[in-house]
């Protein structure tokens, strides 16, 4: 399912890493079921199965609406949007459309949405633990304002709210005004709750098969928990390391797919948020190639030589082929017939080869294919590198104290208006 090449990397040292990474698994294990520690993550969908299928009942439920809207920043949207956008014209038959608000503070972007959503059959499913956090909570009066324009009380039937179990603004506000909701576990903080109600109730609205995601994640389990130094979430996590040693302050997360432009957002935020912490951590940025091979394509080459890159790979076969031309006014002839998906895996092939000889240490990770299945194991590797990469780093995965500060100083500005 899921294949790593480390063979352009640095050479890996087992002695140097292996006790402390095997010494950090057992720890891990023995924190996970305690709330206080955030890696509810790990184990939430073997163990919270009804609170997911009413996440998932409900998403089909909703399926009747021409449009959800997705209110929610940071974790609550990011991985929702990844899945979204790589899978909302490759399902079968895409059911409610997804638009997301509450991500910036944009008037320009709210009102124009707000005009588009006039003419929509919709409903809105906002998610935060508080209900506090300024940009959702701006969109959220907007749009509920516009809802119950429309629908009057029967709006009410028409919001769904994700937020903490048992507390909190929003959930009291919930209750009072009796919309129906779902809860974010509170040992999950937002960046790693994609394969929580915050994903599956949306994504099944959209129709994403939340159950394949689920077994994705079971599968994933099997190996990436794995007490071992092969394990290969592990091995990315040292590799991540030795980089770090060797000076390398930049990770690129490219992929060959505009559709996974959200998918290395999410991963920006993932390691970014969890790794960033007393001056320490690699600092996230992506590229879509081809197209970023004609503007950032030099810099990587011959820029600055402090970054790695990360290369996500995705097998498929649109059986999308050209045909000769009486005037091979382009050049092209010699490639006619051949699908462009082989096309533009040798355009990943020879900027690696590039790469490699510019001295831009690569690691190439491949799926077999793209599905709800294979992209839930590829970001279950993920979050488990991530939280492996951050313990041996020796900071918290899973707290944001730098986002409270500039929350603060907003709230200050905002007080003297």
């Amino acid at each position: 399912m899921l294949k790593i090449d480390f063979k352009d990397f640095y050479d890996f040292d087992k002695n140097k890493y292996e006790k402390n990474v095997l010494e950090i698994h057992d720890k891990v294990e023995k924190l996970k079921n305690y709330n206080s520690e955030y890696l509810g993550w790990m184990e939430y969908t073997t163990k919270q199965n009804d609170e997911i299928d009413k996440a998932i009942q409900l998403g089909i439920e909703f399926q009747k609406f021409e449009t959800l809207v997705v209110i929610g920043i940071g974790g609550s949207f990011l991985g929702t949007k990844s899945f979204y956008e790589i899978f909302k014209d490759r399902i079968s038959q895409q059911k409610t459309k997804l638009i997301f608000l509450g991500n910036n503070i944009s008037g320009h972007y709210l009102k124009t949405v707000l005009k588009k959503l006039e003419n929509k059959d919709f409903a809105i499913n906002i998610i935060s633990k508080s209900g506090g956090t300024l940009e959702p909570a701006i969109a959220f009066r907007l749009v509920k304002d516009l809802l119950y324009k429309k629908y009057g009380e029967d709006a009410k039937t028409r919001i769904i709210v994700t937020t903490d179990p048992f507390k909190g603004n929003l959930r009291k506000s919930a209750i009072d005004e009796g919309y129906q909701t779902l809860a974010i576990p509170g040992n999950i903080g937002g960046r790693y709750s994609i394969f929580t109600t915050v994903g599956f109730f949306p994504l099944s609205a959209a129709g994403i098969d939340a159950y394949e995601m689920i077994e994705g994640i079971r599968d994933a389990k099997k190996i990436f928990d794995k007490r071992n130094f092969d394990n290969p979430a592990y091995k990315y996590a040292i590799a991540r390391r030795i980089a770090c040693e060797k000076d390398k302050k930049i990770e690129i997360f490219t992929a060959y797919d505009p559709t996974f432009t959200y998918f290395l957002e999410w991963l920006k935020q993932l390691f970014g948020e969890s790794e960033g912490k007393d001056g320490k951590g690699i600092y996230p940025m992506s590229v879509i190639n081809t197209r970023d091979l004609h503007s950032l394509g030099q810099f990587i080459q011959e820029g600055t030589k402090d970054h790695f890159e990360t290369i996500i790979w995705a097998d498929e076969n649109n059986e999308i082929i050209f045909d000769e031309l009486d005037v091979d006014f382009d050049g092209l002839n010699d490639l006619a017939g051949i699908d462009i998906d082989i096309i533009n895996r040798k355009a990943m092939e020879g900027t690696r080869i590039a790469h490699k000889n510019g001295n831009i240490k690569n690691i190439l990770i491949e799926l077999e294919e793209i599905s709800p299945y294979s992209l839930a194991y590829l970001s279950y590797f993920f979050m488990k590198a991530c939280s492996m990469t951050c313990y041996l780093l020796k900071v918290d995965p899973f707290n944001q104290p730098g986002v409270e500060d500039y929350k603060k100083e907003i709230k200050n500005l905002l007080n003297n208006l």
